[in-house]
């Protein structure tokens, strides 16, 4: 379990240690077709913004602060449909946070639809683990 400060710092970070030689076009959002350069950023973000926004929307009272970064593992199948793969969600997340999982689950199905990786004009699956840092009071 890896602890930062900033969301920004953690994905920079790790997404610099990925070999992005594997695929030769990542998986991407429409949303994000408008910004070339930063398109692995954009897939990112909105995939974050996304779980945070249903996380912001679901009333959750904690009796003891969190702050946390936890790993989220997805896959982006060859359809771009985006699954939660299984992980392991740290204790005192799940128990300050007991649907912690669901709310996860919910913001990943109701993810905008994504093209998939490209790898020599083939959509394949790909795997991604992006940070999610929690803080709460």
């Amino acid at each position: 379990m890896v602890k930062k400060e900033n969301q920004e710092d953690v994905f920079r970070e790790k997404w610099s240690e990925i070999d992005k030689n594997q695929v030769d076009k990542p998986p991407f959002f429409e949303t994000c077709i408008n910004e070339p350069e930063e398109i692995d950023d954009c897939f990112h973000k909105t995939i974050i913004n996304h779980i945070k926004s249903e996380i912001a929307g679901t009333k959750i009272s904690v009796t003891t602060s969190i702050n946390d970064t936890i790993w989220i593992p997805l896959l982006v199948d060859k359809r771009g449909k985006i699954n939660l793969e299984e992980f392991t969600i740290p204790e005192l997340i799940t128990e300050q946070i007991p649907n912690f999982e669901d709310i996860l689950i919910k913001s990943i199905k109701t993810l905008p639809k994504a093209d998939p990786a490209i790898v020599r004009s083939t959509p394949v699956t790909s795997r991604y683990k992006l940070p999610l840092v929690i803080h709460m009071n």
